[in-house]
């Protein structure tokens, strides 16, 4: 059921005021390892915006403590705020003068009383003495009685509002300095920081290692970054620019085949932007325990380690989506950033859709358009399933709520419809233009807009307005398609069904239909604005086919009775991949004789792996004999992607021991690729053999790419419903094994105690409970979702824990919204219940009538009888 976006308490975000320019930070830190905490002096170097203020005068000075006046415009009544959490602040000074200072563990508030320039007309410089033992902005990684092989590492995170965790700060995007970080660390550590490395020194008497690094290019506070850690690197480049990796030492050849293509795309960035790399370097670094998956600090991107590849994981799996990602947002958030967090799809739209542009460039349309679909497919769930909200929303409750599905999966698409709208000249004229006008600011949508109308002329208000800043959902669509011979039109209804409301418009929906006719496409243009429009296309003769949105470019749903000769012609021969894939899915919701074997046909002789993929999940929707044998005939097929829509679609044959052999021959024997075997281990669960559970816990103890193996042998346990594999998944829960596997197992006993009130489900909510509490915040994550899927209302209160002394939003957001859940399913069953309750004393009340009835009936029947008797003894 879709829900709400903004959760009760949610209110309108803005920009904050400044009161002056933070030209410039400089950072100079003593972090202790062994302690976890730092020690260090924040310098920023200010500007004010309105001028300096005046003096105070003698009388006021006589105030003693009373408080500085109102000393002029450089701060609200005196006193310049500054973002600064769970710091402890010694002291404040400017040019060696101490200022006075009141601090409420949240923002530092500094008087401006002896704030001044160091020379006539320059900036002051407000020197910050500090210490802290940081729970968010900054981390100590290392080794525990769970994970004693884990590295030594420290490393930062900014974003979206976390850098006042460990440094006092102007935390928003629109202030934007060049910076300076000077860290001392353990002797063996390497640090990492944005910008050039200025100074590299080790103390001989200490051992202690002090590293400065300094970028000249002004960017916002969220994007400063330091990682210090034993590392090794490896040294590549673009030209003149340095391109280098970072990673613990003995990984070095992981990071070079995860990385190896990042100078091409610096290269077919700086070329499509129409802006040249604008850094003096590119570094990206690895890193334990990361909370996302990479994180675009300039000119220093982190990463999480967890994506290094090794030789197997190589053979059919790349992370060229999140190294493209985290290296377009070198453009797009870092040189030119969003204004405030509800703009943020100019930062997460354009980095998503630089995952496009680069897999088009390095694999062809073909696999860009897959991936552009499987956007399109987690938009839809988070709409369908979660909540639909306008991409740019400043209502929210923490800025980390707005980066979901929609500002980064939609946010692409929208971009792609605005490429296809503008045409790829238009287009990237238009971002090139955008770029440079407001390289080095801060921006909204709306300065997008007029800078693509200033490099085309194309006024795309209404676009903008519909996509991105008023309208949200998407157009639904039924399209009905009909053949006139006597006059030789095709005819096209399409109908927007979609329920409008104050959020979801009408769209204006400019769209595209191909006729497949003779051997040749007519592409025919629709502008789509009304409820309801009929479209007639005067064509030679019939067409062999007809696709709505050839390309599958448009972010719509789409419902179309297609004839089935059409959309079996459309399988064989349509010109895109992606609409053959499309017409192999409408054809596996139909089945038949016909249809079985022109998706076998299609599973063998397609070019492209993606249709024979989508043939393979097809004949598992058919799920008759013909497609159960196609399929394991096809399970020897070269392409490993191909292979493993083939084991995934064998899952689909509940109770066939057929399918369970093959499965199980590949669970027990492997395969080249981790993904294949982990899908086998899954699909074999679904069958619900009674050969599964065995072979599942012999793969789950096995090692692969991420736990892969294990991860889905836990699921698939859950998937045959193999209740006595409880125990071993609580086992596997607990601290210290793989942590991929415990996510997954947590997952897989939350499924098999789903809707259940029995012992084992009352364990189950315990354990996830306990895990609300755990180190890592992936498998709090779990644990949040695990007391969603169990359905159990009495977890409410160890979730409303969680909402209270979590830091992370997202933890927080999600448990906010499966408590809520929760309360709905639980006033559900109440109300259910009284229902029910009312419907029993309806039913007693019922009853007792017809007794009542029955009875006087009875009597009723007993009197007749009697009286009839009576008068036959009156007559004798």
């Amino acid at each position: 059921m879709k829900r709400e976006f903004a959760l009760p308490g949610a209110r309108s975000h803005y920009a904050p005021d400044h009161a002056c320019d933070i030209e410039h930070i400089r950072l100079a830190v003593d972090i202790d390892v062994e302690a976890r905490s730092i020690r260090g002096r924040a310098s920023l170097t200010l500007a004010p915006v309105r001028g300096w203020p005046r003096p105070p005068a003698e009388a006021e000075l006589r105030g003693g403590d009373q408080g500085p006046s109102d000393a002029g415009p450089l701060g609200i009544d005196g006193w310049l705020s500054l973002d600064a959490v769970e710091l402890d602040v010694h002291e404040v000074s400017c040019a060696g003068r101490a200022l006075r200072y009141r601090y409420d563990g949240k923002v530092l508030q500094v008087s401006t009383e002896g704030l001044a320039p160091s020379s006539e007309g320059g900036a002051a410089v407000l020197d910050i003495d500090y210490s802290a033992s940081p729970r968010r902005g900054l981390y100590f990684v290392g080794p525990d009685e769970g994970y004693p092989d884990k590295p030594v590492q420290v490393w930062s995170q900014g974003q979206d509002e976390d850098s006042r965790y460990w440094f006092p700060c102007f935390d928003a995007p629109h202030e934007k300095a060049t910076s300076e970080v000077v860290a001392t660390v353990p002797g063996s550590f390497t640090v990492l920081s944005n910008g050039r490395l200025v100074s590299d020194t080790l103390d001989q008497d200490s051992g202690r290692r002090t590293v400065c690094w300094r970028l000249d290019s002004p960017h916002s506070v969220y994007l400063i970054s330091l990682v210090a850690a034993e590392l090794a690197v490896v040294r590549d480049a673009w030209g003149e620019v340095e391109v280098s990796y970072y990673v613990t030492p003995g990984r070095e050849d992981e990071a070079r085949r995860t990385l190896a293509r990042t100078p091409e795309m610096v290269a077919l960035f700086s070329r499509t932007f129409g802006v040249v790399y604008p850094y003096e370097k590119y570094a990206q670094v690895f890193v334990a325990d990361f909370i996302f998956g990479g994180m675009e600090n300039t000119t220093a991107t982190t990463l999480t380690d967890q994506v290094l590849l090794d030789e197997r994981a190589a053979l059919d799996h790349d992370v060229e989506g999140l190294v493209a990602h985290e290296l377009a947002h070198q453009w797009f958030g870092d040189l030119v950033t969003c204004r405030d967090w509800s703009q943020g799809w100019l930062n997460e739209g354009f980095a998503t859709y630089a995952e496009y542009v680069w897999r088009e460039h390095a694999h062809g349309r073909d696999e860009a358009a897959l991936e552009r679909r499987s956007w399109a497919q987690a938009y839809h769930d988070e709409d369908g399933h979660r909540y639909r909200r306008k991409i740019a929303t400043r209502v929210y409750d923490a800025p980390i709520d707005v980066f979901d599905r929609h500002l980064y999966e939609k946010g692409a698409c929208v971009l792609h419809m605005l490429r296809r709208l503008l045409g790829d000249a238009l287009f990237w004229r238009g971002i090139e233009y955008y770029l440079n006008e407001h390289r080095g600011r801060a921006v909204e949508i709306r300065d997008l807009a007029r800078s693509l109308e200033r490099a085309t002329g194309r006024v795309l208000d209404w676009f903008f307005e519909q996509w991105l800043t008023d309208g949200a959902g998407h157009p639904e669509l039924d399209v009905a398609y009909q053949w006139d011979p006597g006059r030789g039109v095709a005819k096209l209804r399409v109908r927007q069904t979609q329920s409008v409301d104050e959020t979801t418009p009408l769209f204006r929906l400019p769209a595209t239909v191909r006729f497949r006719v003779g051997e040749r496409d007519v592409d025919h243009a629709l502008d789509i604005r009304e409820a309801e429009q009929v479209f007639f296309v005067p064509l030679d003769e019939a067409p062999r086919q007809v696709i709505f949105d050839p390309g599958k470019h448009l972010l719509v749903e789409v419902v179309m009775d297609s004839d089935e000769v059409l959309l079996v012609d459309e399988l064989a021969a349509a010109t895109e991949a992606i609409d053959r894939a499309d017409a192999a899915r409408r054809l596996g919701r139909r089945g038949g004789r016909k249809v079985t074997e022109a998706l076998v046909r299609g599973l063998d002789g397609d070019d492209f792996w993606g249709v024979r993929a989508a043939c393979a999940a097809a004949l598992g929707e058919v799920r008759s004999g013909a497609a159960r044998q196609a399929l394991v005939d096809a399970i020897g097929t070269e392409h490993p992607k191909v292979r493993r829509a083939v084991v995934q679609a064998l899952g689909e044959f509940r109770g066939d021991e057929r399918a369970a052999d093959v499965l199980l021959g590949l669970v027990d024997s492997g395969d080249p690729s981790y993904f294949v075997e982990a899908e086998a281990c899954l699909a074999l669960g679904k069958t619900r053999s009674a050969r599964a559970g065995a072979a599942l816990r012999r793969a789950a103890e096995r090692d692969s790419y991420r736990d892969i193996i294990r991860q889905r042998a836990y699921l698939g346990l859950a998937a045959a419903r193999d209740d006595g594999a409880a125990e071993l998944l609580r086992t596997a829960c607990a601290y210290g094994r793989p942590v991929g596997g415990r996510r997954a197992a947590l997952a897989a006993l939350a499924q098999l105690s789903r809707g259940r009130r029995d012992r084992d489900a009352r364990d189950a909510r315990e354990l996830a409970e306990h895990l609300l509490r755990d180190r890592d915040y992936r498998v709090q994550r779990a644990a949040i979702d695990a007391l969603g899927e169990l359905g159990d209302p009495a977890a409410i209160s160890a979730l409303e824990t969680l909402v209270e002394r979590a830091i992370d939003g997202r933890l927080r957001r999600r448990a906010r919204e499966v408590t809520r859940d929760l309360r709905g399913g639980q006033q559900e069953v109440e109300r259910q219940q009284t229902m029910q309750d009312q419907l029993d004393r309806v039913r007693a009340r019922v009853a007792d009538l017809e007794q009542r009835l029955e009875a006087a009936l009875s009597r009723l029947e007993h009197d007749a009888k009697g009286g009839k008797k009576g008068k036959k003894k009156k007559k004798k």
